[in-house]
């Protein structure tokens, strides 16, 4: 058996229908990535979908999970390896963006989601992410690394940063993520360093 009592098979028919559905995110909308689309994609019937995953929202659920555990594998160890809060910061504009760069499809799929379904699944998320980089901003205070602010506003400017990067990614596939990371780390930076 493999997860959830699940066979290997129905792991991967599973897998195969959430990527079909995150192409069809990522190309055609949320609204036209119907299960009839995914179906058509996968080359299976809408039944099979429904078989797996029993509705549209639990697929769309699915699919948050995925990205998201895509995200936070390449993000977390990164992350959470630093020395210091001012390296763990840097290392978390430039993950986030590594992530955009080599996960196109997924991201563009996760952006299509959060702005069709604002209370979805993918809700919660968002405060998992607040509280995340809280953790840092604090982290960096109590070392003296950072100078004293309410954490939340700088948390919500942080993510505010991040999640600005997908709709100019949509409008210049070539924007320079590696040069963005560079440049937002260096903002936060100065914005959060205390004073010599």
């Amino acid at each position: 058996m493999a997860s959830g009592g699940r066979t290997f098979t129905e792991d991967a028919r599973r897998a195969q229908i959430i990527d079909c559905t995150i192409r069809a995110l990522a190309t055609l909308g949320y609204r036209q990535a119907s299960m009839a689309k995914v179906a058509q994609l996968a080359r299976i019937t809408p039944g099979l979908i429904s078989y797996h995953f029993g509705s549209k929202d639990e697929l769309i659920a699915a699919v948050v999970a995925y990205v998201v555990k895509l995200a936070t594998d390449l993000m977390v160890p990164r992350i959470t390896a630093q020395k210091t809060a001012s390296e763990a910061l840097r290392v978390y504009f430039e993950t986030n963006l590594e992530f955009m760069r080599l996960h196109r499809e997924p991201l563009l799929a996760l952006v299509e989601i959060i702005t069709h379904d604002r209370h979805g699944p993918y809700a919660t998320q968002q405060e998992t992410a607040l509280t995340d980089i809280e953790k840092v901003l604090a982290w960096g205070q109590h070392t003296g690394e950072f100078r004293d602010f309410p954490l939340r506003p700088m948390a919500i400017a942080i993510r505010g940063a991040v999640d600005a990067v997908p709709g100019h990614l949509l409008n210049d596939p070539d924007l320079d993520l590696r040069g963005l990371a560079v440049e937002l780390s260096t903002v936060f930076s100065l914005a959060t360093r205390r004073a010599p």
